[in-house]
């Protein structure tokens, strides 16, 4: 929109809605009361006409991506550290020839947990061997 020149009107506010406008005024890029104004009008419009609904609803579905792809995200890292722990565990049966008990086996999925998040789940044959 092109550059236009500001007029002054008159127009009654709730002296909440000032106080709130007060408190969102950090939260937007708007550097006075009547900028805020002005950027509400804006998308107030443009949401009742949908005309320009890129504009608007591109951050706020970019916000909903970010979100979901962070909890599947957060999923894949749960999964891939017990997948880790797993494979660790049965690297250091095979590098040592275990016969596991029901106990053992709680206390080495301890040990191999602990091992995945000190090496960042990076284990290797040559490394499951006791020292």
């Amino acid at each position: 929109m092109a550059k236009e020149k500001k007029q002054r009107y008159s127009y009654w506010q709730r002296p909440s809605q000032v106080q709130k406008m007060k408190n969102a005024m950090p939260l937007s890029n708007c550097t006075s009361k009547s900028d805020f104004v002005c950027t509400a009008i804006d998308f107030y419009i443009g949401y009742l006409y949908q005309q320009e609904s890129l504009d608007y609803l591109s951050p706020v579905i970019n916000r909903s991506i970010k979100n979901v792809i962070g909890g599947v995200e957060k999923n894949v890292c749960d999964m891939l550290f017990k997948l880790a722990v797993e494979t660790g565990m049965t690297t250091r049966i095979i590098g040592n020839n275990f016969d596991l008990s029901d106990e053992l086996l709680m206390v080495l999925r301890q040990f191999i947990s602990e091992t995945v998040a000190e090496n960042n789940g990076v284990l290797t044959l040559e490394n499951a061997r006791d020292d």
